[in-house]
């Protein structure tokens, strides 16, 4: 290895990313992100661990303040009286200790008892009261002034993009994880570090990357040049002398692009054949089997030839309209059953330590009831799991009061978020191995917010 050269290069970064931080422009900043890849081009080994994040996306909105619920007579009973029809039985939520002290005691749903466990003994915590925002806000200063407010802030799309973007103002849509693969992924390597099992999405999608696409069965190949078709073989010949014939420019851009599908086909295919099995059982629904096509895949890292990996799942449904008192709960149950076998699973491979869990959805909904349903809120809680999380605890701000019209409910029942999404991913990207001049660039609005790093992650 040329020292000088290394240390050239390490330099010419330390350049980049410095300036990167007094980058006001959003072009400006991500041509920054893609020239500190470019200099740290094929730099696999620069982590000596394996770490993986593991986003759970919770579609249509998770009423959250029915997780996360006061158990004590005096907040049941306001809890009660605002939720009404969708309030779950005093005598059914399973009470949960944390470790820091909370503005009232807290229970799970009997849905969630599957998470209660895992909470007591440590690989879980939860985050309180958590959205989009421009900057730190209170009730009299939204008010006052509703430019400072994230826009459209209770449409669906829109919050799912702040949420993956964590930079509303960017004129380029990236996603955190996207701008993180863009400074560390190995360029040597075709396959992303970013692989989702719940198709394309914003939070994986960088200036120079995109996220590898799967389903929980496995690849999608091309079925008409599977070769293990016998009847392909004519086809297969016959498309790929045409291949290596193609003298024109577009033929042999197509070509490559060809040549790349089909070579990842091959690396992940390989990787889940030959994954470690494992003996845990996990339920049949579609988060649970997307979570075991995960742990396959995180078991098999070095198949394919990653350090630092992001997956992408999610289960749909949460958007329940008046039907919420019923499927709700459904909801709730299947995160918990899928998030106990994968855990399960993680611990059995090894890989507990390695693996972060963590929820995100389109917003919070409405502490307060439309009669059988919950409107579009903002603030919410959110679940993070894994070895490395200092589990065991609640972390964020509850909101101190659960009365209507209180200092944390801007209108409605919606409830101002007091940890920003910028905080919360900050924190999981500083255990992934970001530096703090890599977190300011991936995150510009970060220095908005007095706590950068949230404590969640040890």
């Amino acid at each position: 290895m040329n020292l000088n050269k290394t240390k050239s290069r390490r330099n010419f970064l330390k350049s980049l990313l410095a300036s990167s931080v007094g980058l006001s422009s959003t072009g400006a900043t991500l041509s920054s992100l893609a020239l500190m890849n470019s200099a740290l081009a094929q730099t696999s080994q620069r982590f000596d661990d394996y770490k993986a994040l593991v986003c759970v996306f919770l579609h249509g909105g998770n009423d959250s303040f029915n997780m996360l619920v006061p158990t004590a007579n005096s907040e049941y009973q306001t809890y009660q009286s605002i939720r009404q029809a969708l309030a779950y039985q005093q005598n059914s939520l399973h009470s949960i200790s944390p470790i820091s002290a909370m503005p009232y005691e807290l229970g799970l749903p009997n849905a969630m008892s599957p998470l209660q466990a895992l909470f007591q003994q440590g690989d879980l915590a939860f985050l309180a009261n958590t959205g989009p925002l421009l900057q730190p806000v209170t009730k009299a200063q939204a008010l006052q002034d509703w430019d400072i407010l994230p826009p459209q802030l209770f449409s669906h799309n829109d919050q799912q993009k702040h949420w993956q973007t964590a930079w509303m103002q960017q004129s380029i849509n990236t996603g955190w994880a996207g701008r993180m693969a863009d400074l560390l992924m190995d360029t040597s390597n075709p396959l992303s570090m970013n692989l989702s099992i719940d198709g394309n999405n914003l939070l994986q999608t960088g200036v120079n990357s995109l996220p590898y696409t799967l389903d929980k069965s496995g690849v999608q190949t091309f079925e008409a040049l599977n070769p293990d078709k016998a009847w392909n073989t004519s086809r297969i010949n016959t498309f790929q002398q045409l291949i290596n014939t193609n003298n024109n420019i577009l033929g042999q851009g197509y070509s490559a692009i060809y040549q790349r599908a089909q070579s990842n086909i091959n690396i992940v295919s390989n990787a889940i054949e030959n994954s470690a099995k494992t003996t845990i059982n996990y339920p049949s629904n579609t988060l649970a089997k997307q979570l075991k096509m995960v742990a396959q895949l995180a078991s098999s890292q070095q198949l394919l030839g990653h350090q630092r990996e992001v997956f992408f799942v999610g289960l749909g449904g949460f958007d329940t309209h008046d039907n919420q008192a019923n499927q709700h709960p459904l909801l709730l149950q299947r995160i918990s059953e899928a998030l106990l076998a994968f855990n399960g699973d993680l611990k059995e491979r090894g890989l507990f330590d390695a693996v972060t869990t963590f929820s995100i959805s389109d917003f919070g909904r409405t502490l307060s009831s439309n009669g059988d349903g919950t409107d579009h809120g903002w603030g919410g809680h959110h679940i993070i799991m894994g070895g490395a999380v200092k589990g065991g605890d609640i972390y964020g701000t509850l909101p101190e009061d659960l009365q209507l019209n209180s200092v944390d409910d801007l209108e409605d029942g919606r409830m101002i978020p007091t940890t920003s999404v910028e905080q919360y991913a900050a924190t999981l990207a500083k255990w992934f191995g970001l530096t703090p001049n890599e977190i300011t660039a991936v995150f510009p609005n970060l220095s908005r917010f007095a706590q950068s790093d949230l404590g969640f992650m040890s």
